[in-house]
C-alpha cells in the first residue's frame, strides 16, 4: 500500500526545489550586466583555484605518471564534484553542524514537513553553478586530448563514480556534524572545515606517492576519492575490485554518518541546546 505522507514529502520535496530555483534565477537575472560579472568571475575563480596543479604539469609533462590533459581530467572531475555539492547544498544541506550549532535544528521540530524537506533550503542551481560548469568545460577538453580510448560504458562509469565521490564528501561532513550535538558552540562550522579540507586536497595527483601518503588520503581522510582515485579508474587504471571501492567506501561511511547522526540527534532531543540569551540573541 503507498505511504500517502511519504508520497506528499516527496511531492513536496520537488516543489520546494522549484520555488528556490526560481528565485536563484530571478536573483541572478534581475540585472543583465550583473549576471554576466558574477557568472565571469566566478568560473575564473574556479579556473584559477587549480591553475596552479594544471600549470606544474603543463610545464614538466606531467605529474607522477599522469601526462597534462589526464591532470585536467583529475582537476575537472573534482570541480564537477564539488560544483555539484555546492549548487545543491552550499548553504545548508551539506553543512548541517551550522544548523544544529546555531539552534536552528529545533526550529524544524515544528516545521510540518520531514526534515529532508527542510533541508533543501539554501538550493543554488543557477548562482552556484560555476564551478559546476568550469569542470564540465575542462572535463570537455582533457577528453579531446587523452590518448586513452574510451569504451562504451565509459559516461554510465563516470556517472557512477561522480555519485560516489560526492556521498563520500556528504557522509563526512554528516559523521563529523554528529558532534555538533554534543557540543554545538564548539562545533557550528566543523562540517565546512572538513569539506573545505578535503576540497584543497582533492587536487593534488597521488600518483607517484609514497604508501604511507597515499592510504591515509583514501581512508582516514578519503580525499583521494574526490578526484585521483576515480580519474585513475575512469583511465582503466585499477582493477575490476578496485573500481568499486569508491562505492562501498561511501556506502560504509554513509551507514556510519548515519548511526552516529541519530544517536547524536537522540542525545540533543533529551538535553537541548543552550545557544539563546533571554534577549534572543545568539551566544
Amino acid at each position: 500500500m503507498v505511504d500517502k505522507k511519504r508520497v506528499s514529502g516527496i511531492r513536496r520535496y520537488f516543489q520546494l526545489l522549484g520555488i528556490y530555483a526560481r528565485m536563484d534565477l530571478a536573483s541572478l537575472t534581475r540585472d543583465g550586466k550583473f549576471m554576466a560579472i558574477v557568472l565571469a568571475a566566478d568560473i575564473v575563480s574556479n579556473i584559477s583555484s587549480i591553475s596552479g596543479i594544471f600549470l606544474l604539469a603543463w610545464k614538466f609533462g606531467g605529474i607522477g605518471g599522469m601526462d597534462r590533459f589526464e591532470v585536467l581530467f583529475m582537476l575537472a572531475y573534482g570541480n564537477i564534484v564539488m560544483g555539484f555539492l555546492n549548487m545543491m547544498g552550499g548553504c545548508n544541506t551539506l553543512f548541517p553542524s551550522r544548523i544544529i550549532g546555531r539552534g536552528q535544528w529545533e526550529h524544524m521540530f515544528i516545521m510540518p514537513l520531514p526534515y529532508a524537506v527542510q533541508l533543501t533550503v539554501g538550493i543554488f542551481p543557477f548562482t552556484g553553478s560555476s564551478s559546476l560548469l568550469s569542470g564540465i568545460g575542462m572535463l570537455a577538453v582533457a577528453l579531446c586530448h587523452l590518448e586513452t580510448p574510451l569504451p562504451w560504458w565509459w559516461p554510465g562509469m563516470l556517472v557512477f563514480q561522480l555519485i560516489a565521490s560526492m556521498a563520500v564528501v556528504t557522509a563526512a561532513s554528516y559523521l563529523f556534524s554528529s558532534l555538533a550535538f554534543y557540543a554545538p558552540v564548539q562545533c557550528e562550522e566543523i562540517a565546512s572545515t572538513v569539506v573545505y579540507s578535503m576540497e584543497n586536497a582533492k587536487s593534488f595527483p597521488l600518483s607517484g606517492m609514497p604508501l604511507y601518503i597515499r592510504c591515509p588520503l583514501l581512508t582516514i581522510f578519503p580525499a583521494g576519492l574526490l578526484a585521483w582515485f576515480p580519474t585513475m579508474i575512469l583511465l582503466g587504471r585499477a582493477t575490476t575490485l578496485e573500481t568499486f571501492y569508491p562505492a562501498v567506501f561511501a556506502l560504509m561511511l554513509s551507514l556510519t554518518a548515519a548511526y552516529f547522526f541519530r544517536k547524536g540527534f537522540r542525545y540533543y532531543v533529551k538535553k537541548g541546546i543552550n545557544r539563546y540569551s533571554a534577549g534572543g540573541h545568539r551566544s
